[in-house]
């Protein structure tokens, strides 16, 4: 736990990664994410969103209806603009400051509905989290994401863990 501590540390602050950054839907691969997102999950069921800056993807759900919302960053400032938008203002969403590995081994069996993330937040978890056992550990349907999984020199076999840990990819 002290490794995943460490290796969060520039995360926390703006310096390394400025939440602007991530405050737009951008581009034609998250447009189809989020597209994904609204052909598979219903409005009533409930969203996790692992370490979702400030909110872009909740906030875009937020406006198409979903209520049932749940985000965490382990960057303050991100979670503060999130905290102080006219979405999160007018209900629906709840989001923390959390490092992910603290947030996910805290929430109970079965909690949430759904998980989505997109980018590189599942690749730069510590390889000795073991995120896909717990993600269904928390969940009752499945999830969402997009990363690139040949992306790094450390392999991570992410089609092995997700279906291992009895998830199929689709």
């Amino acid at each position: 736990e002290k490794k995943f501590e460490k290796d969060s540390e520039k995360w926390k602050s703006q310096k390394f990664y400025k939440t602007e950054q991530y405050s737009e839907i951008e581009g034609d691969l998250q447009k189809e994410y989020l597209k994904t997102i609204l052909n598979t999950v219903n409005v009533d069921e409930s969203i996790l969103d692992i370490c979702c800056n400030q909110g872009r993807h909740l906030k875009f759900l937020h406006k198409k209806g979903y209520r049932n919302l749940v985000g965490f960053d382990i960057m303050k400032v991100a979670i503060e603009n999130l905290k102080n938008s006219e979405e999160y203002l007018s209900g629906g969403i709840y989001a923390e400051t959390n490092l992910a590995q603290n947030f996910i081994k805290n929430t109970s069996d079965l909690k949430y509905d759904y998980s989505i993330t997109l980018g590189a937040t599942i690749e730069l978890m510590h390889p000795g989290f073991k995120i896909f056992e717990e993600l269904r550990r928390i969940l009752k349907k499945g999830f969402i994401f997009a990363i690139h999984e040949n992306g790094h020199s450390y392999p991570r076999f992410y089609r092995y863990q997700i279906e291992s840990n009895g998830f199929k990819i689709i």
